[in-house]
């Protein structure tokens, strides 16, 4: 966790003035409008969060004073109107919104699944989270563990004496929002998507990471900080094109069959491995990054392996050991992305000490951060998890400073990492800076801080195709 005076403007550049009927707000506004001054004619959102064009499910409709976030996975609405303003008549009577909401929203939010908590920390809204329901165990942010554990200025909705006990946790939540009835709760995509106060999230059912990381507009639309979500969208993809961009320079000449193979496989105790599919690279975001770093992802051979179902619709396959060691026994690399494959190598050494990638002490595991921020913290830096993949198969930046890998750990090389500890009160109210990856586009002497903006990337891009292929390239800005 870090804060900077950059960081800080960026919160504190949203806000502004108190609109009158004369002038049109120049941000979005971080309060109501005064009584007696709304003006319909005015645009009180000029900052707008458009999402990518690869994002699926999640869709921004922006009018003078109110804007509707429609959820498209779950199909649900919900209409956000400018406090100070009135819901349009129209909108409010057809029975279209899940949930009608003037914005920003003030009412504190509940938290159901750790992914969600890192957006409203990096918008600086770490404070409008009032309750986790669930285990608090899984929490990896530290300044959400203090407000728990030690302020206790967040509620935990949890039974730890009967921690599966859906019914307690149904009537532990309603009892939340009856003491604070203007809570948003986040839902998941699978949950309960139609009870009064769930605004749901589906930001997992997203194709790429690009997408995934696109549904902080969701929160910003909350809260009125589209401004500041569109600049750290743009920012993060910028990072993480630089370094596509070098991966696709460094494996331009190598025959596919010469590409950096990788297994990327978890053993389920009582079931058996899983590996990589990716009939498309945007199948899952393994098959993206391993496209994305130019390596070959070892995949599950068609007609191998076994399924199972899990109530949904989805088959999840697996491989017994001798399918397992058929495939991956001469990958170079081994992604394990979990925290038990110490447990499985003591359990299974006499067949896993054949993979060349454990001779060689080329295994990762996801505990660079510790034993769960992977499914928490590292959903905010898909650039540096991307960069961490590049620096495995050897494709990241070639010049200096060379990247630190974060988030993949060689297992027997590197302690279980950890987060910094909350520093106090300050970094609480502050925003959640996440690590950038540091990328120099080859061929071009910009660091990735001046990739922070559309029209600064396609140059970067430009110069690097005009050096590498040649091509003339006329680029009209």
């Amino acid at each position: 966790m870090r804060f900077t005076a950059v960081s800080a403007a960026l919160v504190f550049a949203a806000g502004s003035a108190p609109v009158s009927a004369e002038d049109a707000p120049i941000t979005n506004l971080q309060e109501c409008i005064e009584a007696g001054e709304f003006d319909a004619t005015k645009d009180y959102f000029p900052e707008k969060f458009v999402p990518d064009e690869t994002t699926d499910y999640l869709e921004i409709e922006y009018h003078n004073s109110y804007k509707i976030v429609r959820n498209k996975f779950q199909e649900k609405s919900y209409l956000l109107y400018q406090c100070g303003s009135e819901p349009p008549a129209d909108e409010v009577e057809g029975g279209e919104h899940h949930i009608i909401l003037s914005v920003p929203h003030t009412g504190g939010v509940a938290v159901t699944e750790t992914p969600q908590i890192p957006p409203p920390e990096l918008l600086g809204r770490r404070k409008e989270i009032i309750a986790y329901i669930g285990n608090p165990k899984y929490v990896s942010s530290p300044c959400l563990d203090t407000m728990m554990d030690e302020t206790k200025e967040v509620d935990v909705v949890f039974n730890p004496d009967d921690p599966f006990n859906s019914t307690w946790t149904a009537s532990a939540t309603a009892d939340f929002v009856t003491d604070n009835p203007e809570a948003i709760i986040f839902g998941g995509p699978f949950g309960d998507k139609d009870s009064a106060r769930v605004m749901s999230i589906a930001a997992s059912q997203e194709r790429t990471n690009v997408a995934t990381f696109d549904w902080i507009g969701l929160y910003a639309a909350l809260f009125n900080l589209e401004g500041m979500a569109t600049r750290i969208v743009s920012d993060t993809k910028a990072r993480y094109e630089c370094s596509a961009a070098n991966a696709a320079a460094m494996t331009a000449d190598l025959q596919e069959e010469n590409k950096p193979t990788l297994l990327w496989a978890t053993f389920f105790t009582d079931i058996g491995w899983s590996v990589a599919e990716c009939p498309s690279w945007d199948a899952a975001y393994n098959c993206e990054i391993a496209q994305h770093c130019g390596a070959d992802l070892l995949e599950r051979p068609e007609g191998v392996g076994f399924s199972q179902s899990y109530g949904g619709p989805t088959l999840y396959w697996y491989l017994t050991d001798e399918e397992f060691l058929e495939l991956g026994k001469d990958a170079k690399y081994w992604i394990y992305p979990s925290k038990t494959f110490e447990a499985v190598f003591e359990e299974k050494k006499d067949m896993l000490s054949q993979f060349r990638s454990v001779k060689e002490g080329r295994v990762f595991d996801t505990l660079g951060q510790g034993e769960h921020s992977w499914h928490e913290q590292r959903l905010a830096e898909y650039d540096v998890v991307a960069l961490d993949f590049c620096d495995i198969v050897g494709t990241s930046d070639p010049m200096p400073p060379f990247h630190k890998r974060r988030w993949f750990r060689n297992v027997y090389e590197e302690a279980v990492g950890y987060l910094s500890a909350c520093d106090g009160p300050d970094e609480m109210n502050q925003p959640y800076v996440p690590a950038e990856a540091q990328c120099t586009l080859i061929g071009a002497s910009t660091s990735t801080e001046a990739f922070s903006s559309g029209t600064t990337i396609v140059k970067s891009m430009a110069s690097f195709l005009i050096l590498f292929l040649g091509t003339a390239i006329i680029l009209v800005l």
